[in-house]
């Protein structure tokens, strides 16, 4: 996908209720098209008074063609042969019905072109290739072939192809000039791996892979990868450009697309893989991994849909997540769905549904991930910071109905490389369904991290003792939290449910682990906060115990309801770009939550975002409120 920019800003109407939209650029190369993404159009447009927007046409192509795919993003085609200035107008609208124009500059330049390849079913192996009408016919010829820098592999759409696709180092695409394997025609082209791996690229960078299907036999008989890119160079390589876009993958043992290195720092740099369907795979849906922590550079996930990833039996660090980017430096998740999941892994650490770990500078936001699942007592949850991340943000969520934590912070080896991170503006609804989770849970030697203006719904489990929040160490006496802080979040339980468990093993070491600011609030049972071997059945009871909830001696946190409209009325939602639309934990207009949230910026020196998970901007009244929603 090109790189979004900003260019300049358009004028507008100076009526509140108009968005406020500014021009974008993108580059391409000639003779190729390029899909843009919404929500990278729409990342630098607004609504005065915070209202969603949507990307809801496109029009005045300027030479080229411009159009709306299945999932609303833009493809545009640049004229044949043209390089130069083209472009196109984009309409945004916002909930309220209003609409705004914003352009779209597209830089196409020149490059040298590689040969175009066919490949049908009604080809010849003996043709030359080069035409619909001269195309060859299996994958076996390909694997004969060494590709360079610009060649295309076009498979016919709508057709099937049985076999494994490999290249090498002797197929090595660039950034300008990828080698592209995609469709022509009508339809995607299927990809019938069988028992093996869809497309194995060893060694090898600069692939642009898009409008297929690869389908393996199923987990019980398969035994590899939809897509598996692998890099054991020495020295610390770094292989360019890996863009994978509107593919859908399923049927493999492994995962529907893994992406891995294993030689020291070697990896790959400038990784998207954006408008895709991993699922009915084994040990993930996609997943990068390393040997080191942040070997990987710039990979970009956007939405992809990960499902129906069960796990594998048996594995011991592991299986059946929905996506897992480990070892990155700088990324991001976005615009994702991770559902139903891990129901089969029974062993070791578990699966959740999209997280990251070994990586810095990451951000998970915009997505949802619900009803993930574990076959055996470790996780199953909706999102997580694992081992080793750092300086990295995790917004605008949403987790419900997930056997394990909604949001896990875990760090359970002995450094201090977690740190950093903040988790701000998330919706949990019944998550820890199993296993006595919490709606957020902390393990370990979490340092240096910001969880704020959350807000979590927790009510029984029929299997299970879930909380609110429970922060636990139960690896080792010395990994205990340090500057760990909980402010402006809202826990509500129902029935007995605790609100919050703070376990002994992590009162005894740690340091700086502060609550202020929240709102606790239990309804059809009793208040529950459990500190150490002590549970508090008030919140005046717990401060004054702990001399938690204070800021400068003053008590702080509140105990009464929040108001939410329809708590524990949350629905499934499977359009991340629909988020907002999530009314249930929405504050009401006369909630006691509203402006009585603590100035996080004055107070503390913390920089909350500019809008809440709703998209309305920050503050909206004479103060911050409390929860994910700042109401208006």
């Amino acid at each position: 996908m090109a790189d979004i920019t900003n260019s300049s800003i358009l004028s507008l109407s100076a009526l509140d209720s108009i968005p406020m939209a500014q021009n974008d650029s993108a580059t391409s190369y000639k003779n190729f098209s390029i899909t843009l993404l919404s929500s990278d159009l729409l990342k630098n447009d607004s609504d005065p008074n915070g209202a969603s927007l949507k990307l809801t046409g496109v029009s005045n192509a300027v030479n080229g063609t411009v159009g709306l795919n299945s999932t609303g993003n833009i493809i545009f085609t640049p004229n044949y042969e043209f390089t130069g200035n083209a472009g196109f107008t984009y309409t945004v609208s916002n909930s309220y019905g209003a609409t705004t124009t914003a352009s779209v500059n597209v830089s196409v330049l020149n490059y040298t072109a590689g040969t175009t390849y066919y490949v049908s079913p009604t080809g010849n192996d003996k043709s030359a290739g080069t035409s619909p009408t001269q195309a060859w016919k299996t994958i076996t010829k390909l694997n004969n072939i060494n590709f360079k820098a610009g060649d295309r592999i076009l498979f016919q759409g709508g057709a099937t192809f049985s076999g494994n696709l490999s290249f090498n180092n002797r197929d090595v695409g660039t950034s300008a000039a990828p080698i592209i394997i995609s469709s022509y025609g009508t339809g995607k082209a299927i990809i019938n791996a069988g028992t093996g791996t869809g497309i194995t690229a060893y060694n090898t960078g600069g692939y642009q892979i898009s409008n297929l299907a690869i389908v393996g036999s199923g987990t019980g008989t398969n035994t590899g990868n939809g897509m598996n890119f692998y890099n054991d160079l020495a020295n610390n390589t770094k292989l360019d450009y890996i863009n994978i876009s509107n593919v859908d993958v399923g049927g493999f043992k492994d995962s529907g697309i893994k992406i891995g290195s294993w030689n020291q720092n070697s990896g790959y740099r400038n990784v998207t893989v954006s408008n895709t369907i991993v699922h009915d795979n084994g040990i993930s849906g996609l997943m990068t991994y390393a040997e080191l922590p942040n070997s990987h550079e710039n990979v970009n996930v956007d939405y992809v849909q990960a499902y129906n990833n069960f796990g594998t039996p048996g594995t011991w660090n592991g299986s059946g997540s929905g996506i897992v980017l480990g070892a990155v430096n700088t990324g991001k998740i976005e615009h994702s769905i991770a559902h139903d999941n891990g129901k089969l892994d029974d062993t070791g650490a578990g699966p959740v549904g999209i997280w990251t770990y070994d990586s810095n500078n990451m951000l998970i936001q915009y997505n949802e991930s619900y009803n993930n699942r574990t076959g055996g007592t470790k996780d199953g949850g909706g999102f997580d910071f694992d081992q080793n991340v750092s300086n990295s943000i995790m917004q605008y969520n949403y987790s419900h109905g997930n056997d394990g934590a909604g949001y896990l912070l875990c760090q359970g080896v002995d450094n201090y490389s977690f740190t950093g991170n903040t988790v701000r503006y998330n919706i949990s609804e019944n998550d820890g369904r199993k296993n006595s989770y919490g709606g957020i849970y902390v393990y370990g030697r979490i340092v240096n991290t910001e969880v704020y203006n959350n807000t979590v719904f927790i009510s029984p489990a029929t299997t299970g003792n879930p909380k609110a929040l429970k922060i636990e160490n139960t690896a080792a006496a010395t990994l205990d939290v340090s500057s760990l802080h909980l402010r402006n979040n809202i826990f509500q339980t129902t029935n007995g449910v605790q609100l919050v468990e703070v376990t002994a093993g992590q009162l005894n070491g740690s340091k700086d682990l502060l609550f202020q600011g929240n709102d606790y609030y239990s309804t059809g049972g009793a208040f529950k906060i459990t500190w150490g071997s002590t549970t508090y059945d008030s919140l005046t009871n717990w401060q004054a115990a702990t001399n938690q909830e204070k800021v400068s001696s003053q008590n702080v946190g509140l105990s009464v309801a929040p108001g939410l409209l329809n708590a524990g009325g949350g629905t499934t939602i499977n359009n991340t770009y629909n988020l907002a639309s999530l009314d249930a934990y929405k504050l009401g207009s006369t909630s006691p939550l509203i402006n009585a949230g603590l100035n996080l910026n004055s107070n503390f020196g913390i920089n909350t975002g500019l809008n809440d998970f709703y998209s309305s901007a920050l503050p909206q009244g004479t103060g911050y409120d409390i929860g994910a929603n700042e109401w208006k």
